[in-house]
């Protein structure tokens, strides 16, 4: 074979081996430059007792294309409290085993959507195959760092949602340390919680507030923050015993309700509210995007009126 063939079929081979490159229409700006968001997005009305929440992690990439795996919570299913194998010992409240949403102490995420997403100017439009699409506005907290998207609209019954992106792995994370140490003073609480009065809906709704200006302490287990109130014990963990994610998970209850029970650790209608850390580029800690799955566990007579159920942040921005 001749040097110029031999050069020829080799020249062949390679174009073959070599995937083709993206045509410069195919690519897409990320959303500030972000392509790992943290989402918590609901349909939340008083006129239903059918009202959802899911909490998301969004994977982009630079063609184009869109990877959601969350969590999902609804009143059309009861669902029971699960406990996380985290222990809240040694840190100022009841030695309990910390509960959370059932399904979020699971291995990893269940649910996935795939689709693809665009911008146009400021708006970020994520269009899920079979699934519709949803649209939030894009800012830049911290430039080059971090994004955060505010929710505008859907096509499929979503109400509410928050979300911040980064370039931050999914397994950078804020130790517990970290977070007993943060100036829990900077963070604010902004939420849409759809509740009953007497049996009557309404949407408990608020933002800009300060938030968490309890005193944690660092649990035994090293996975845990305990805080009391006068009446209530505040735990804060991670979502099991083992994950290293960014999954957190916030309990309470009031100790009245457990001893008048006769318990020590409180298995009834307690408050379950699983939590997605938001880190920037850098591995920075700037709170959580978060959901309340609260169903009703214990209070047969009252169905969904017993149910707290609803999407929140806390966060610095």
């Amino acid at each position: 074979m001749s040097v110029f063939l031999r050069v020829l079929l080799v020249a062949m081979v390679a174009a073959l081996l070599t995937p083709p490159a993206l045509p410069a229409s195919a690519a897409v700006a990320a959303p500030a430059g972000m392509y790992r968001f943290v989402v918590a997005i609901g349909g939340l009305k008083t006129s239903s007792r059918e009202n959802w929440v899911r909490l998301a992690t969004y994977s982009l990439t630079a063609d184009g294309k869109a990877y959601d795996s969350h969590f999902h919570w609804t009143q059309r299913t009861r669902v029971n409290r699960g406990y996380t194998g985290v222990s809240g010992a040694g840190c100022g409240v009841r030695a309990c085993e910390v509960q959370t949403a059932g399904g979020f102490q699971a291995g990893s995420f269940p649910k996935k959507l795939n689709g693809t997403y665009t911008m146009t100017g400021s708006v970020l439009r994520i269009t899920w195959d079979g699934n519709g699409w949803e649209e939030w506005t894009v800012s830049e907290p911290l430039p080059g760092q971090l994004a955060k998207l505010t929710y505008r609209g859907s096509s499929f019954g979503a109400t509410h949602g928050y979300g911040y992106g980064s370039n931050a792995t999914w397994s950078t994370r804020a130790s517990m340390a970290q977070l007993a140490a943060f100036d829990h003073g900077k963070l604010k609480h902004n939420y849409h919680l759809w509740k009953t009065d007497a049996g009557t809906p309404y949407l408990d709704e608020g933002a800009g507030k300060p938030f968490w200006t309890l005193s944690w302490q660092r649990c035994s287990s090293g996975r845990c923050l305990g805080s009391r109130n006068p009446s209530t014990d505040y735990y804060l963990s991670t979502a099991n015993a083992t994950s290293t994610d960014r999954r957190d998970t916030i309990w309470h209850w009031r100790r009245a309700l457990a001893d008048a029970r006769g318990e020590t650790c409180y298995t009834g209608n307690s408050h379950v509210k699983p939590m997605l850390q938001i880190i920037d580029s850098a591995g920075g800690f700037h709170g959580w995007v978060a959901v309340e799955a609260s169903l009703n566990q214990s209070s047969p007579s009252e169905g969904t009126s017993a149910d707290d159920i609803g999407v929140f942040e806390i966060s610095e921005f």
